[in-house]
């Protein structure tokens, strides 16, 4: 298990500043932010064999539950780059050995997404404040 803890105490209170629409549009696109370098690793780390499933890999947000803000970084389904084999990629199968792309780029990249999303808090909150003054 991978898992990454940073002090949130000053954000938070700096958020608490703005109105509640505002406070969740700078985290959302924070954890979009963060997710998005994990999405590219992965994009990066997955074995081509078409391209398809390098093309089917995204990140998206999922519906909120108890006010977490929550993205997954998966493959797509449908359409001209489905990815619904990623799993048999990823673990093998009794005809093919495991060939992990997601963990290892999860493992990987995990410092650099939370330095993302920080980056990203870092560079909102300014505009929001000078919008604010407006």
């Amino acid at each position: 298990m991978v898992s990454a803890t940073f002090d949130t105490k000053k954000l938070i209170e700096t958020l608490q500043k703005f109105p509640k629409n505002i406070q969740k549009n700078v985290m959302v696109g924070a954890v979009r932010a963060g997710a998005n370098v994990i999405r590219d690793e992965v994009r990066r780390k997955v074995p081509i064999k078409t391209g398809a499933l390098k093309k089917s890999i995204v990140s998206i947000q999922r519906k909120a539950q108890n006010g977490l803000i929550t993205f997954s970084v998966t493959p797509s389904r449908g359409g001209n780059n489905d990815g619904w084999y990623a799993h048999f990629v990823e673990f093998g199968t009794s005809h093919s050995s495991a060939k992990p792309f997601m963990r290892p780029a999860f493992e990987q990249s995990n410092n650099e997404s939370l330095e993302a999303s920080k980056k990203y808090i870092a560079e909102r909150i300014p505009q929001e404040l000078a919008k604010a003054k407006q």
